[in-house]
């Protein structure tokens, strides 16, 4: 019986992640997207003398294999009944730049990570008490802070086009230049709210799923938000 248990909070976490992930970012062909986010590429002029020189700093190692050292910046503090989802069953866990792109479907995408110099990544799934909607955090880190707010802008502008037609939402607190966004589904399935923030170099998505009908938006953001503050309090 605890298997069975195990099995069907592993197969709803999977689906959560289907609807709420590839909804919220599986663009496809906006070519668009790479140039807007090679205009917010970090780039540097060196001036020594009266000698001038264009350069591309590279203050660290793009896509570096070190995603698993993000794990211990990852917050746990969820509301209570909610528990972590094992990793290997829900592809969650270290995220490299390949696996980061996956989730937008977009053949695009790894060029615009790139062009805004992705480090490394970490996702954490919670599975929700009761059958109840899932938790999902994502951390990623870039090589600066522009890279940050660049990647921040590209996914508010993709989940904002016509296309998927998600709104804003007022959730007090959430710094500039972070936004939420909610992705509403039919009343038999679930919604998603997504919390996009920043915090120097990391960009930080929180994803709450729940039935509006039954939770309700406000509950819904709440958590979402909620979520956004311990993440951010977390990273150094």
């Amino acid at each position: 019986m605890a298997e069975d248990n195990a099995l069907r909070r592993s197969a709803r976490g999977a689906r959560a992640r289907r609807i709420g992930i590839m909804a919220l970012f599986a663009i496809v062909g906006c070519t668009g997207d790479e140039s807007a986010a090679r205009r917010s590429a970090p780039t540097s002029t060196s001036v020594t003398g009266a000698a001038t020189s264009s350069t591309t700093p590279t203050p660290c190692d793009v896509d570096d294999g070190t995603g698993v050292q993000l794990g211990p910046q990852v917050t746990d503090d969820v509301p209570a009944g909610y528990e972590p989802a094992p990793d290997e069953a829900e592809d969650t866990g270290q995220t490299d730049l390949d696996m980061a792109a996956s989730f937008v479907g977009d053949p695009a995408e790894q060029g615009v990570l790139s062009v805004l110099q992705f480090r490394r990544g970490y996702q954490r799934l919670f599975y929700g008490p009761d059958g109840s909607g899932d938790l999902i955090v994502h951390v990623y880190e870039f090589c600066d802070a522009q890279g940050a707010s660049g990647y921040l802008r590209h996914t508010r502008e993709r989940l904002l086009s016509p296309l998927w037609g998600s709104v804003e939402v007022d959730v007090v607190g959430v710094p500039e230049p972070g936004v939420a966004l909610l992705q509403e589904a039919e009343p038999e399935d679930d919604s998603f709210v997504a919390v996009l923030s920043v915090k120097g170099p990391f960009y930080v998505e929180i994803g709450a799923y729940g039935r509006l009908a039954h939770e309700g938006l406000d509950t819904l953001t709440a958590k979402a938000q909620s979520l956004s503050d311990a993440q951010l309090a977390e990273l150094t």
